[in-house]
């Protein structure tokens, strides 16, 4: 008994040798080449088994994905199997860029197992198995060379519990850790413009800030393969943008594709389903591999050290706001009210500059809300988009307007309606002090001060909380030179003593204010049309009127008062019809990301001016710079291309176009030099900038 069973074991030793044996076929080699098929297991059975498709390229070749990027073919396998067996597609593990000159495709250079799931049938009468498969593929190094194997594998078919193959189990494990698994519970979505494939995925990189990111779309003809991917990323979430393929013809209704995102403990890839949606772009300047360098998104997601320097920006911003133009009439008002306080008043100058502080802090995070429920609501807005609307430009005239008659003397009028605009932001109390610096904000939102347009455009692509907190920071800044005055009252010494010449300074004052008023004008009929200038035009004349008569008691008085205010309203609120498009200046053209590309393409450098009529702070760039007689014969000189983005009006591609550089307001200056890489200029221009940057 013991002899008959020590020799069946033997036997059956012995034939699992020889069957295994069996297993280890040769491996087909060309020149380029290695291939060879493989199974995870020593024999197979009944129900899903593994088997792999092993390629090992000789070096510097390569072999491709199943998206081979901007050339090459996907390896492919044709199989020959018995009745009652089936196999599976490929099983791609994750891909590695492999650039050649200007191409970029996606492949393997090293040995790498392509896992395929074989499938066999219950109740099949066989003890041994024979897979057959015609494998084909493209490799490349400086020259492409196609190659194809037959390839076959037999294994004994048994019902006992499977064993692994000793020698492969390694390259099975790791094509498995590679092979991209379920985002499960991973919300994603994409958007295309005319210009870039832009997509967003909660829930990666949960743990600590990736080393490097990268998505490999599934379509070939999405994305520009050779184009960087800009990334914003951080823990709980990954934004990219690639500039879309020149074969791009529209946005698909879906977008897959692998994420690969490398940490210290290593690199782990998800395949990811992303439907259409909102998505801001990343700017410029974020490369494939370096995820730290580009700004950080959602809750805990903005970095520290990123958003402490935005926030000190938004302040240095919000402090050199106050030197631009379109502050100064308002400004003025609060100069007139702190004088009026009294100098050895210093408790109630305090209490006025925090007052004022809470009034453009406040409206700062206003706008800001506004701005996020716009931009959540699929509107492309930035900063100073109010003065895009005719509508609250005729209103802001109109308040503006009624202000400077009560500084002159010609109306005098309390609390009302019109306080709204002009009364509190007079009155010496906390109220003139909060309203007047809600006034403020309203009328520095047309400028962008250095530093504050790179605030601003992060914040814009940030969750709610941290766009609240920079805008709440820029506030902070405007505000910042009158609350300096509450806390440290020994800077009032630098303020004159109140006295009777204050009544000539404020109507002085109101010059300021009539020329703001003029500017207003020309803004809304460069917007618009005559026919709009002359209605608003009208209700300025209702408003004269209707402050003419607030002094007037009496049922006649105020009907005429209330009919008045009501005319300006209904004469403002009036649809108006869009003007015709702002002509450039000679020797410039319309920008469009399409001539854009047109230009580079040609290897001609372009300078690009994003400006709006109601930015003060472009307008003068261009008086002292862009049209100096020195930048004008360097830009003959170099054959400079001259294209001008008009942001008066709104313009949701030049939105965008301002977002993807990471800016959310005017101006933003652009030089590709020989149609390179942009290059983006300071917002305060000299002509030595300029000449600089083109050459």
């Amino acid at each position: 008994m013991t002899s008959r069973l020590f020799t069946g074991r033997c036997l059956s030793a012995l034939l699992a040798l020889g069957l295994s044996g069996i297993a280890a076929a040769a491996p087909v080699r060309t020149a380029e080449v290695e291939a060879e098929l493989h199974a995870q297991h020593t024999a197979l059975r009944a129900g899903d088994n593994l088997v792999g498709l092993r390629l090992r390229p000789e070096p510097g070749w390569h072999v491709y994905w199943r998206n081979p990027g901007d050339s090459g073919i996907p390896t492919k396998l044709e199989w020959t199997l018995p009745d009652g067996v089936q196999a599976g597609d490929i099983q791609w593990p994750y891909p590695h860029p492999e650039s050649l000159g200007e191409l970029t495709n996606y492949g393997y250079a090293e040995e790498t197992l392509h896992p395929v799931t074989i499938r066999i049938d219950e109740g099949l009468d066989a003890t041994t198995m024979t897979l057959q498969a015609e494998a084909s593929w493209l490799a490349c190094k400086d020259i492409c060379v196609p190659g194809s194997a037959a390839l076959e594998l037999t294994l004994p078919l048994t019902g006992d519990a499977l064993q692994p193959n000793p020698d492969w189990a390694h390259l099975f494990d790791k094509a498995l850790r590679e092979l991209p698994r379920p985002a499960s519970g991973w919300p994603a979505r994409f958007a295309v413009d005319a210009q870039d494939v832009s997509l967003e995925i909660e829930g990666p990189a949960r743990e600590a800030a990736p080393r490097s990111i990268a998505f490999f779309p599934y379509a070939n003809d999405l994305v520009n393969h050779a184009a960087p991917q800009r990334i914003a990323a951080s823990p709980g979430r990954v934004r990219l943008s690639q500039t879309t393929s020149p074969y791009f013809v529209d946005a698909p209704a879906r977008v897959d594709g692998v994420l690969v995102i490398e940490n210290d403990d290593g690199t782990t890839a998800y395949e990811i389903s992303a439907e259409p949606g909102s998505v801001a772009v990343v700017p410029g300047g974020a490369p494939l591999a370096a995820v730290d360098a580009a700004p950080r998104s959602a809750g805990s997601d903005a970095g520290a050290p990123a958003l402490v320097l935005v926030l000190l920006f938004a302040l240095l911003g919000g402090l050199i706001l106050n030197l631009m133009p379109c502050v100064f009439p308002v400004l003025s008002l609060k100069a007139i009210s702190l004088m009026k306080s009294g100098a050895d008043d210093h408790g109630e100058r305090r209490r006025q500059t925090w007052a004022y502080t809470a009034g453009v802090i406040a409206s700062c995070v206003l706008v800001a809300a506004a701005m996020i429920g716009l931009r959540g609501a699929g509107e492309a807005v930035g900063w100073g988009f109010q003065l895009q609307s005719p509508v609250f430009v005729a209103l802001i005239a109109y308040v503006l307007f009624a202000l400077g008659l009560s500084l002159s003397g010609a109306a005098q009028f309390g609390v009302g309606l019109m306080n709204l605009g002009g009364g509190l932001a007079q009155k010496p109390g906390l109220s003139g002090a909060f309203f007047t610096g809600v006034l403020a904000v309203v009328v520095a939102s047309p400028c962008t001060a250095p530093f504050m347009g790179t605030a601003l455009g992060y914040a814009m692509t940030q969750p709610a909380w941290v766009a609240l907190l920079v805008f709440a920071t820029l506030g902070l800044g405007l505000a910042l030179p009158f609350l300096l005055l509450g806390w440290f009252p020994a800077l009032a010494r630098w303020l004159p003593r109140p006295g009777a010449w204050m009544e000539t300074f404020k109507q002085f004052m109101a010059f300021p204010l009539y020329l703001s008023v003029v500017w207003l004008l020309w803004v809304l009929v460069r917007q618009t049309d005559a026919q709009a200038l002359a209605r608003v035009l009208m209700g300025l004349v209702a408003i004269a009127f209707a402050l003419w008569l607030w002094p007037s008691r009496g049922v006649v008085a105020s009907s005429l008062k209330l009919a008045s205010l009501a005319g300006a309203l209904a004469l403002a609120a009036v649809p108006a019809q869009k003007g015709t498009p702002p002509a450039v200046a000679q020797g410039a053209e319309i920008w469009s990301s399409e001539r854009v590309a047109e230009l580079r393409a040609d290897g001609r450098t372009v300078f690009v001016d994003f400006t709006a009529d109601w930015c003060l702070s472009c307008k003068v760039n261009e008086r002292v710079a862009l049209k100096s007689d020195r930048v004008q014969r360097a830009f003959a000189e170099h054959d400079v291309a001259f294209l001008v983005g008009d942001w008066t009006r709104a313009d949701p591609l030049i939105t965008q176009e301002l977002s993807r550089f990471g800016r959310n307001g005017v101006p933003l200056y652009l030089v590709y030099p020989d149609g390179g890489d942009p290059v983006v200029l300071p917002q305060l221009l000299t002509p030595e900038i300029v000449i600089a940057a083109i050459r």
